[in-house]
């Protein structure tokens, strides 16, 4: 090469080189300034992004999580960039690798399919990520919080609620039983456990236990395969979700039964709430899933910044939230732990 050509080929590289490294610090400087909020909540001094990856925003229970996702993030001052999965295993792994690449801090994610959430917390931990579960299950991943409603607890203030009522009730069937979630819904089958396990400890026997995998749809056929196997020989029958109640109280309706056999949801949905309003439900156990979302970006927030965190359960790293009972008149009962 010409001495000339060689001496400018050198300075083009040596100016591109140092043109490179002012605006690779000129948008690092840029990521770490962040506005204060208006209303002059304490904020981080980093601009920490979180990636909030749900289930189904699409349903009511998981929208009113994310409104609490985005309520606290706004309260600290932090950054949040949302997917959802749109109830589908594939949708969850892809989405959640395309909020990596987007360079998020931390990872909340309510899972359609927990048992994908090994490969997930690969990704995030590769990444230097903390992971944040919220609901639904954790299979054998790990994460650095797991925030779950009391389900187990829920399942057998549902029992007991089920029983006060057939006891005013003097229904003479001995008969129950179960509309079960997605078999990978891990937590939320615990609500079945827990109420198959008082109600065959009051004598009761539970005759079916069909799944309904949280669709509305699912949950009607499911009482209507019930009705068919058992018909007037069928005292209660408890929902693990408000979604399948909906469709079994529809089912109920639609063969006259409606109120002779006992039924009662769980999560505490609007929907839920207007059908016992209108006689078609008896009772439903309500989450907050609000505050589920709130205590999620509270979470990662308080992780990134290197605070302490208190759990329940310190080895499983899991933090409850209370349920509640919402009864045939539609009143709230008190918080159960």
């Amino acid at each position: 090469m010409n001495p000339v050509k060689k001496i400018l080929h050198g300075l083009l590289l040596v100016t591109a080189t140092l043109l490179f490294l002012v605006l690779y610090e000129h948008f690092n400087l840029e990521k770490q300034l962040t506005l204060a909020p208006a209303n002059n909540a304490a904020v981080s001094e980093t601009p920490y992004t979180i990636g909030w990856s749900v289930y189904n925003s699409d349903y009511e229970f998981f929208q009113t999580m994310e409104d609490g996702v985005l309520a606290k993030a706004k309260e600290l001052g932090i950054n949040v960039i949302t997917h959802n999965q749109n109830s589908s295993t594939s949708e969850m792994i892809s989405g959640v690798s395309d909020l990596i690449a987007q360079g998020i801090d931390a990872l909340v994610i309510s899972p359609f399919n927990p048992n994908a959430m090994p490969v997930i917390s690969a990704m995030a931990q590769n990444a230097g990520i903390p992971v944040i579960i919220v609901d639904i299950g954790t299979d054998d991943a790990s994460y650095d919080a797991f925030i779950v409603s009391d389900s187990y607890g829920g399942g057998v203030l549902a029992a007991e609620y089920a029983l006060k009522l057939l006891q005013d009730k003097n229904n003479t069937s001995k008969n129950a039983a179960i509309i079960k979630t997605e078999a990978t819904a891990e937590y939320a089958n615990l609500r079945g456990d827990a109420f198959k396990r008082v109600m065959t400890d009051s004598g009761y026997t539970v005759v079916g236990e069909p799944r309904g995998d949280s669709r509305e749809d699912l949950g009607y056929y499911a009482m209507k395969e019930l009705l068919a196997r058992y018909g007037d020989d069928l005292a209660v029958v408890f929902s693990e979700n408000d979604r399948m109640a909906i469709g079994a109280a529809n089912a109920l309706k639609e063969a006259g039964k409606t109120g002779d056999i006992i039924l009662i949801g769980f999560d505490g949905d609007a929907a839920a709430i207007a059908a016992i309003k209108d006689g078609l439900m008896q009772g439903t156990i309500a989450q907050r899933p609000y505050e589920m979302g709130t205590l999620g970006t509270e979470t990662a927030y308080k992780i990134l910044r290197g605070e302490t965190v208190s759990f329940d359960d310190r080895t499983d790293k899991l933090m409850l939230v209370e349920v509640s009972l919402i009864d045939q008149y539609a009143n709230i009962m008190p918080l159960i732990p």
